[in-house]
């Protein structure tokens, strides 16, 4: 079975990606949640003998505490029995399990998906886990980006999840340039497994985005994912603890989300950010 990280920039569409990713039939990509990284530290050392004493009761317990593992909507039963069931051998196994029982139909998927912006300070604990894992990097054009960062600033929610983000211009663009610098470096070390994929192509060229990325995951490209923003299951849609902030994915994709700092940005602003990250933004072909 693949394993798959999905990698960007905060406000790169990477949740919008999920979803059209967690719609296709081989596909489980479930919402944002870090504790394959944060219970490693204790867990890394998981045998197949731990599946069947105590540890097992103490590993759920860390996990069902774990920041936001509410929005998978978990059974704990259900979960322990069919850790049991598939009585995995190492840690990378153990936590494969916990995202199989988020899908309805287990048996049917061929690709775990995570997707999870935290991840780009913690790479090194992914290649861990997950040695053989493969990575998409969601790249926008950081312009877009600050307008995005400014509009969650001006946000009101009652989440406890929304994002702090910087709101200053260079603030932003060094952001961007730091964690697009940081995935990037992946595709120097493992070409086969790394796709870089553009917001801009999966808002204007969906179909033929997600074709190029089926092909990736060695999968054949299913129409319903393009039908993400229809989708009325719970456990396909984004959970509503953190839809405040992201409801453009219960919409079609929107071609005004590109190059909306033209018209966002001062012109300042835009002189700013294309100042500080000149080289990048050239590299990922955008203009200025």
């Amino acid at each position: 079975m693949q394993k798959l990280f999905i990698l960007g920039n905060p406000r790169s569409g990477t949740s919008l990606f999920r979803l059209m990713l967690n719609q296709h039939s081989e596909i489980v990509a479930p919402p944002e949640c870090g504790f394959l990284q944060w219970w490693y530290p204790i867990y890394k050392d998981w045998t197949e003998k731990d599946n069947f004493s105590n540890r097992l009761e103490l590993f759920l317990s860390d996990l069902f505490s774990s920041k936001k593992i509410e929005t998978w909507e978990l059974n704990r039963e259900k979960l322990k029995n069919f850790i049991i069931a598939k009585n995995p051998a190492d840690y990378g196994a153990l936590v494969a399990c916990v995202y199989l029982s988020y899908e309805s139909q287990p048996d049917n998927i061929r690709v775990i998906a995570d997707k999870n912006n935290y991840y780009i300070n913690h790479i090194p604990e992914l290649k861990a886990i997950w040695p053989d894992a493969k990575y998409i990097h969601l790249i926008r054009d950081g312009r877009d980006v600050a307008c995005s960062y400014i509009d969650v600033d001006k946000l009101k929610t009652i989440s406890p999840y929304k994002p702090t983000l910087p709101v200053n211009i260079e603030q932003i663009a060094l952001e961007w340039i730091e964690n697009n610098t940081a995935i990037a470096q992946l595709n120097k070390e493992n070409t086969e497994n790394f796709l870089l994929v553009k917001y801009e192509d999966i808002i204007v060229q969906t179909q033929k985005a997600l074709t190029e990325v089926c092909a990736f995951l060695e999968l054949n490209f299913e129409f319903n994912m393009l039908d993400y923003y229809r989708q009325k299951d719970a456990g396909k849609t984004e959970p509503i603890q953190t839809l405040d902030w992201k409801k453009k994915t219960q919409e079609k994709p929107d071609h005004k989300k590109i190059n909306r700092y033209k018209f966002d940005l001062t012109e300042e602003q835009i002189k700013l950010f294309n100042r500080v990250a000149i080289k990048e933004l050239k590299f990922y072909g955008y203009k200025l």
